[in-house]
């Protein structure tokens, strides 16, 4: 990875966590899409390496400072933001029409919904022997809204911001 790439990286890294960390009270509603963005940007602007590191490192930073409780998923959560980041990514390389960043998030944002409803349902309880049913729920149709509104203010912030970048 050159210089300028690390450097972009570390600064979107340095973004999503100021969102996780700075808005930690307003939890799911506000941290989900802003971090969410945060991924969308950095494929965006970097590609998808940058998005996935940030995509391993925001919930391993959460788990270590208290914000996610359960260390059983972090691999979870972890595999969920790759998903959305690389399915982002390659339906948006292989797409060639106007708006096909749109169908890219909206299958990306599907993707990582449906593998943390199912994640939660069926990995994570080889690990606990009850599954919090707040868990079931905080990972389930809300991560759908967190990716999808992410991924939008990625979309209309980024054509304002690729140039200064």
């Amino acid at each position: 990875m050159s210089t300028k790439k690390l450097v972009r990286t570390a600064l979107l890294l340095s973004l999503a966590l100021i969102f996780q960390i700075g808005f930690r009270q307003f939890a799911q509603p506000l941290v989900g899409p802003l971090v969410n963005m945060t991924l969308v940007l950095a494929t965006l602007i970097v590609g998808p390496v940058s998005g996935i590191i940030i995509g391993i490192l925001t919930p391993t930073v959460a788990f270590m400072l208290g914000i996610i409780a359960l260390a059983p998923l972090i691999p979870i959560i972890i595999i969920g933001n790759s998903l959305l980041v690389v399915i982002f990514y390659l339906v948006n390389d292989k797409l060639k029409f106007k708006g096909k960043e749109w169908i890219s998030i909206i299958l990306a944002s599907l993707f990582k919904f449906t593998f943390l409803a199912v994640g939660v349902r069926t990995i994570l309880p080889l690990f606990l022997l009850k599954v919090p049913s707040v868990i079931i729920a905080t990972f389930t149709l809300p991560q759908l809204y967190t990716a999808l509104v992410g991924g939008a203010l990625a979309l209309i912030i980024y054509p304002f911001i690729k140039k200064v970048i």
